[in-house]
């Protein structure tokens, strides 16, 4: 069977340049996940019952808000979080242009000592930082979000960069 000339053609192009091709494609992979990665998702604390936990500690190291990027770093301490109903939601600004927006937790074994002195690896992950996206004109205050079920609570701080 003959292989017509212009699909022979395309193959040999396609045998060629397949390195270049594959290496292009691989960057626009690795760009597109970046930058979804990085991406904020809108928020809303009205959707949620506001309550205080006692418990609550935390504390924001470092953050810098730039026009178009945020980056804090920090920890964050409560009875209800870790645990098996509760989740932690770190948020920037206020009101209707506050996001979400995407950490990564971190190992923080002088926050567990201090807390669980029994405590084992799963007690270490109390540190968070985060690098993101964020809409122009957002307001520099952070907040610190752990909710259960429809219940939020939450600590606050306002970025001085």
């Amino acid at each position: 069977m003959k292989i017509p000339d212009a699909l022979h053609q395309s193959l040999v192009l396609l045998k060629n340049h397949a390195f270049v091709l594959g290496i292009s494609l691989s960057l626009l992979l690795t760009l597109a996940i970046c930058h979804a990665w990085t991406a904020h998702r809108p928020f809303s604390p009205d959707s949620f019952t506001s309550a205080d936990d006692p418990s609550m500690k935390a504390r924001v190291e470092t953050c810098h808000i730039t026009p178009k990027f945020i980056s804090v770093s920090g920890w964050v301490l409560s009875d209800l979080w870790p645990g098996p109903k509760a989740s932690f939601l770190l948020t920037a600004g206020d009101g209707a242009q506050e996001v979400s927006i995407p950490y990564r937790l971190q190992e923080r074994p002088d926050i567990a000592y201090a807390a669980h002195k029994d405590g084992n690896a799963f007690h270490n992950r109390y540190g968070f930082t985060a690098i993101a996206r964020i809409p122009a004109g957002i307001t520099p205050h952070i907040h610190l979000n752990i909710t259960t079920g429809h219940t939020l609570y939450r600590m606050s701080h306002v970025c001085h960069s």
